[in-house]
């Protein structure tokens, strides 16, 4: 009977032991492997594209994937991937084409087809986002 009991006691230790043992190789690749997907998710993309509705041309100027991190606002993006000009978180000229306020002509954007009423350093982007540019005259 004595036998038995330091028998179970020995195997009990062990199970102890084992479950506070360092994780195998094994695991640790898995951890790395998560880590990178992780990562990975933080990158996103949008498209993003442009239209001219003036009097003069009614066409799509370009349209242009961009990846970008998470949390990265819509005129930092359009900073790195377009030569463009902005007043006080609104963008005003992309690719030399301006705001005429005279002539009543504006940059708008939507974004997957919804009108965004704020400034570009305010509007943040989500996975695969189609966001239009428009450039056209406000009465």
């Amino acid at each position: 009977m004595k036998k038995t009991v330091v028998f179970s006691y020995i195997f009990l230790l062990s199970l102890v032991f084992a479950g506070c043992a360092k994780p195998s190789m094994d695991a640790g690749n898995s951890s790395s492997e998560s880590s990178s997907v992780q990562q990975n998710a933080e990158e996103r993309t949008a498209q993003i594209s442009f239209n001219n509705k003036s009097e003069e041309q009614d066409q799509e100027i370009e349209t242009k994937t961009v990846t970008f991190k998470e949390g990265v606002s819509l005129m930092t993006i359009m900073k790195e991937n377009f030569d463009l000009e902005e007043n006080q978180g609104m963008i005003t000229s992309i690719d030399g084409l301006a705001q005429d306020e005279k002539a009543g002509y504006y940059w708008t954007y939507t974004i997957n087809d919804e009108m965004i009423t704020t400034g570009a350093d305010d509007t943040f982007l989500g996975n695969n986002d189609k966001v239009v540019f428009t450039y056209e005259k406000f009465e």
